[in-house]
């Protein structure tokens, strides 16, 4: 962790993937290497080695950073010890023999010095680039023959950086790009983590849209898959296929197809993108074959760039549209009516609802008899919802609620204010009678001799934070 720079903040998924990468922890028998890796992140952060900075859904680590104290010696020992080198100036000693280099300043690489230095140390087996992001092209040096790691996410290419195919020992490999992928990218056979970013993304009327090579099936190792505004080909072998892809995200509706899902059998991480009107004569075509995605934990819908006075999807979702095995469920610009809610209602293991952006349209939401027996964290934001209905058998695990942007709801039913497990209800920007029902849900509770409810009432448009606790 001390690869990065004092008080950065760290997404805990590219934390995880770099430990995977590079080998750091042993494989543990009934655990996979990525909740192997976790539970030692969590063992970190008891140990106020690593510090939280921002909490996701059911209180997991969303983002952290490494301790001051043991950032610098991190970085003194790791010197010493010659386990990674920071580079962070012009006039830099110690490279000789490091295996892995991290470049605080991106600017460096246009140093000819810098560059012959780097270019030097052809063993590196890591090059992580964690300065500020640099839109400006740069000549990265990247004769590198044993290379494991390559971090470049913070650089912009504006031409596909042709070096890149000759690093056949690359298992993680990230940086930004917006034009299409060689077909040679399939020589990195050992690739495990691939992500591509876009430097803009333009939403247009005109289809744009492109395919990832064909040859790509045949990266069996590939264990996460994020190339934004690129889809998964139909495969035209019987042999392509990813055993070992776990994560799928920014795809479109046209990577959902039957052909193409089966033969992602254990993912369980997948995240859909679709832009409208590009999409919209039959954006519901993503939902058709999910249900086959039987190892699926988590799935992220959204259209990103809704239509809140249509309804973009008409026709009812069967009840097996998502598979049984969901725990996590993100909606986003959907536009369905509230009736649809039962068929998610009755996931068995779904613990997250993320509702965002109009995912759902009407004034009244009634939920259906004992729905939602495993959910923990609900998210309701942006829609027009003026009444919420439930009774005391509903959301009977539920521990934290966040109600954002919600003007026109008019109060949360004080049923929820019977959930034995409920430990937050988090307002930003809710009517005044909204407001007004959460602390009576909150007073209630204390009059029971519950003291562990909080309540705490957020204002965008100000700095007014308000806690009840």
């Amino acid at each position: 962790m001390g690869v990065f720079p004092h008080d950065y903040e760290i997404p805990r998924s590219k934390l995880i993937n770099l430990w995977c990468t590079e080998g750091f922890l042993e494989p543990y028998p009934t655990k996979t290497l990525e909740d192997h890796s976790m539970v030692c992140l969590e063992d970190l952060v008891s140990r106020s080695v690593v510090l939280v900075r921002q909490q996701g859904t059911n209180n997991k680590i969303k983002t952290c950073r490494l301790h001051t104290v043991f950032h610098y010696l991190c970085i003194k020992e790791a010197g010493k010890d010659k386990f990674f080198h920071v580079l962070d100036s012009y006039a830099n000693q110690g490279i000789e023999s490091q295996r892995r280099l991290c470049i605080l300043n991106n600017v460096l690489f246009g140093i000819k010095s810098v560059h012959k230095l780097m270019a030097s140390r052809s063993n590196a087996r890591s090059l992580l680039c964690t300065g500020a992001h640099h839109q400006y092209p740069v000549s990265m040096c990247l004769d590198f023959r044993m290379l494991r790691v390559l971090d470049a996410l913070r650089v912009r290419f504006y031409s596909f950086p042709a070096e890149v195919v000759k690093l056949i020992q690359l298992r993680y490999l990230s940086f930004t790009y917006n034009g299409k992928l060689p077909t040679s990218i399939s020589n990195l056979q050992n690739l495990q983590y691939f992500m591509v970013h876009q430097y803009l993304s333009i939403i247009s009327s005109v289809p744009h849209w492109s395919y990832l090579p064909m040859e790509m099936w045949h990266m069996q190792e590939l264990r996460h898959l994020q190339v934004m505004g690129s889809d998964l080909s139909n495969p035209n072998t019987e042999d392509a296929l990813l055993p070992n892809l776990l994560t799928l995200l920014g795809i479109s509706a046209r990577s959902c197809t039957k052909d193409v899902l089966r033969r992602i059998p254990n993912l369980k991480k997948l995240g859909i993108r679709i832009e409208l009107p590009l999409d919209a004569a039959e954006p519901s075509c993503c939902f058709d074959h999910l249900a086959s995605l039987c190892r699926l934990e988590s799935l992220k819908c959204i259209i990103v760039n809704p239509n809140k006075r249509l309804q973009v999807f008409v026709p009812t979702p069967p009840v097996s549209i998502f598979p049984s095995s969901l725990r996590k469920l993100t909606l986003s610009g959907l536009g369905f009516p509230w009736e649809y809610m039962s068929n998610i209602a009755y996931l068995p293991n779904l613990e997250v609802l993320k509702l965002r952006s109009y995912a759902f349209q009407g004034s009244v939401w009634e939920a259906s008899e004992e729905g939602f027996e495993q959910l923990r964290f609900l998210l309701i934001e942006d829609t027009n919802l003026e009444y919420w209905r439930v009774d005391d058998t509903h959301f009977p695990r539920l521990e934290r609620l966040f109600i954002q942007h919600r003007y026109k709801l008019k109060e949360i039913p004080l049923e929820i204010g019977e959930i034995s497990t409920l430990e937050m209800i988090e307002i930003v920007d809710g009517s005044p009678s909204l407001v007004a029902s959460a602390k009576q849900i909150l007073e209630e509770q204390q009059s029971w001799g519950y003291d562990y409810l909080q309540v705490c009432v957020k204002y965008s448009s100000e700095n007014d934070h308000k806690t009840k606790s």
